[in-house]
């Protein structure tokens, strides 16, 4: 019986060094191949994680066409997720890509049906959704009824421009060299951080919902075009009924970076959901009291998503379970991100 999971990484930048850092102390799970055009990032990768030179790649299909690898995490800029999964697919490799898994319905949609057509495990790095903090935000909101929500809040964004370090950039200005800034491969905020409020959102109202997901209605888009073309502010408002959801992300600004829901009697907070730590929490506040639950499990958050991937394919289990991120999950997200980008 096989005990654990070869892993292959498609592309080395920052997304790829972050991921990886998530092998460290894991028994079912292990780094045995990457691939880049860049020697450098290459040989850096050799020495962080002890690799065997034959398993540096500089031609991507070499990688592709390694028979020891179980499973390719594809880190690429997002306008190339879409050819490389297929690519996968068709080479019965199991996937998983870094969001977004596509940049339009269209893209996803073909994508979804050759996975399924060669029996091919598929998800979308969507990391804090395989971390347990979400069954804590599951369970808290759990307690009210759904008639009892006024509205939603949630942001993901932080400043890459003269602020910290982030997504593995600090600029002085947008630069269009730069996968962030650049259009033509579906850099700006909605791509890269749209998907996290919007998907914890949709899980929150579906959780409320016997487990079913709400198809809502656009209401408003709002976005701010920076000096290369890409949206480096936006806001999406959605309606799921009764209830209004506020979804801002942004490239240029550092946002709140929580979640707030508004009820009859009182609101939740969810602190830091996106990268569950210490400084990750959930306040529930009602009548002047504030209780406190804290994040339960700090350990690296791409840890739990490389551990929990490693199971289910030890397991043979191909189709992921709520409320991990499945394959309709994955294509109703892209859908309103392709509709989000697009107003």
């Amino acid at each position: 019986m096989k005990k654990y999971i070869n892993w292959g990484v498609l592309g080395l930048g920052n997304a790829a060094k972050a991921f990886s850092s998530g092998f460290n102390n894991l028994t079912n799970s292990k780094l045995l191949a990457v691939a880049s055009k860049n020697e450098e990032k290459r040989l850096f990768f050799k020495e962080k994680f002890n690799l065997k030179k034959e398993y540096l790649y500089e031609n991507y299909e070499d990688l592709i066409n390694n028979k020891d690898l179980d499973i390719v995490y594809i880190a690429l800029p997002h306008s190339m997720h879409k050819k490389w999964c297929l690519k996968l697919a068709n080479a019965k490799k199991n996937i998983l890509v870094e969001k977004p898994a596509a940049t339009s319905l269209d893209d996803i949609s073909e994508i979804i049906n050759l996975v399924k057509l060669n029996n091919v495990f598929l998800t979308e790095g969507i990391s804090f959704r395989f971390h347990s903090f979400v069954n804590q935000i599951l369970s808290a909101t759990k307690k009210f009824n759904i008639n009892d929500i006024y509205s939603i809040e949630s942001s993901f964004g932080n400043d890459a421009i003269g602020g910290k370090k982030i997504f593995g950039l600090r600029l002085k200005k947008p630069d269009k060299k730069k996968r962030l800034f650049n259009p033509n491969l579906a850099g700006g905020a909605i791509w890269d951080g749209g998907c996290y409020p919007l998907s914890l959102v949709r899980l929150i109202i579906s959780n409320l919902n016997e487990k079913k997901f709400i198809k809502p209605k656009i209401k408003q888009i709002k976005k701010f075009i920076g000096t290369t073309g890409v949206d480096e502010n936006s806001e999406l408002v959605l309606e799921f009924g009764k209830i209004l959801s506020t979804i801002k992300t942004s490239i240029n600004s550092n946002l709140q970076n929580n979640l707030i829901i508004k009820l009859k009697n009182g609101k939740i907070i969810v602190n830091n959901p996106w990268n569950p730590s210490r400084n990750s929490s959930i306040d529930l506040m009602f009548n002047n009291q504030v209780e406190t639950i804290p994040c339960l499990n700090t350990e690296n958050v791409y840890k739990s998503e490389i551990e929990t991937i490693s199971n289910l394919l030890l397991k043979n289990v191909i189709e992921l379970k709520y409320p991990l991120p499945d394959l309709n999950d994955i294509k109703e997200n892209i859908e309103f991100l392709e509709k989000w980008s697009k107003g």
